[in-house]
């Protein structure tokens, strides 16, 4: 939706239009004035760049890798809302990646091989990502949630097909599979779902509002000096309904 220029309350309305909306585990990430208001920003509420070695940033930094967001909950997020409220010229182009195209793709030893397949995911994770954080992160900072298992292979609940879920900022391992071999793998999956065929870059234009369905894409950021250049963007999520439903039970 190009040139929305709308107000916090109002993407917090539309985004209420489809359901409840969540909140984001990271408190320094909420919004002050509206909690459901998921800050992706490099900027404190005041628009100063924080400091990169601030753990604010450092969590930031890290969830720009690929992932769907809210992969940690027991119940994942069915969508997210995105306002582009301070874009970048350079860098910070919003990439997505189609995961029904990744799956169907995939020869039939591979698909064959992961069916039966469940990867705990962790939003702990995501801070183990970064030695500094992991170090330096305040626990109360982040709501305690303990981790899940999901499919790695998961049947989407409206359209029926059969897609991958991945998110490489929370998996952990696959369950029941030697870490070396589990990581190998997931690695190997996250290399092919990320090729150019099956890429969408959004290149942002000042009030863009995008949407997108969590349970079919993974999304991440392209790198863009954020220690000099502001870009503020303000999200809200749609709670899911379901667990992932994996592909065994189709």
């Amino acid at each position: 939706f190009p040139d929305q220029p709308i107000s916090d309350d109002a993407l917090v309305e539309f985004g209420r239009r489809f359901g409840p909306l969540e909140i984001h585990p990271s408190l320094e990430h909420r919004s002050s004035r509206n909690k459901e208001i998921y800050r992706v920003a490099n900027t404190d509420e005041q628009g100063n760049i924080i400091p990169p070695k601030d753990t604010f940033w450092q969590y930031l930094k890290n969830s720009w890798r690929w992932h769907s967001d809210s992969s940690f909950r027991e119940i994942p997020s069915k969508g997210s809302i995105l306002h582009g409220i301070e874009i970048t010229n350079a860098g910070g182009n919003t990439l997505f990646a189609n995961m029904y195209a990744a799956y169907d793709a995939l020869d039939e030893a591979m698909k064959e091989r992961i069916e039966d397949l469940w990867v705990v995911h962790d939003h702990d994770y995501i801070m183990r990502l970064s030695p500094e954080l992991n170090k330096n992160q305040n626990k109360d900072n982040y709501e305690k949630l303990p981790p899940v298992r999901h499919p790695l292979i998961q049947v989407h609940p409206i359209t029926k097909r059969r897609c991958l879920f991945l998110s490489p900022h929370t998996m952990v391992n696959i369950d029941g599979i030697a870490p070396n071999k589990g990581r190998a793998l997931l690695d190997q999956l996250i290399v092919h779902a990320t090729q150019d065929q099956f890429i969408y870059r959004h290149i942002w234009a000042k009030d863009d509002i995008i949407m997108w369905d969590n349970r079919c894409t993974m999304h991440s950021v392209e790198p863009f000096d954020n220690t000099r250049i502001r870009r503020i963007m303000h999200r809200v999520t749609l709670t899911g309904e379901n667990k992932p439903i994996p592909s065994t039970a189709n």
